[in-house]
């Protein structure tokens, strides 16, 4: 469904739609591709933000994860259950935050 939507009418929304059904699909590869046209349509979405860094911390990339959970914090992200799930993962695996 949001693969049509984006065909028909490519957003912000639309991508962050895609990107959040394959990384809950486990296709991170994917995942990372919808979440960067949906960065490049809106780079101030807290939740795309949010979910590149999930994805980040998933494909062990330190510096990548940090940066962008930083930016997610800065432009707002206020979803407590995206905030928990990002927080348990970056305990889980021992980076994604500056201040581990």
């Amino acid at each position: 469904m949001f693969l049509l939507a984006c065909r028909d009418s490519p957003s912000c929304i639309t991508w962050l739609g895609v990107g959040i059904s394959c990384y809950r699909l486990d296709g991170l590869k994917e995942a990372e591709q919808a979440l960067s046209e949906a960065n490049i349509l809106n780079n101030t979405d807290p939740e795309v933000w949010g979910y590149l860094s999930l994805v980040c911390l998933k494909t062990t990339r330190k510096l990548e994860a940090e940066q962008s959970y930083k930016y997610a914090l800065r432009v707002g992200l206020k979803d407590p259950d995206l905030l928990t799930e990002i927080q348990t993962i970056q305990k889980e695996v021992g980076f994604g935050d500056a201040g581990f």
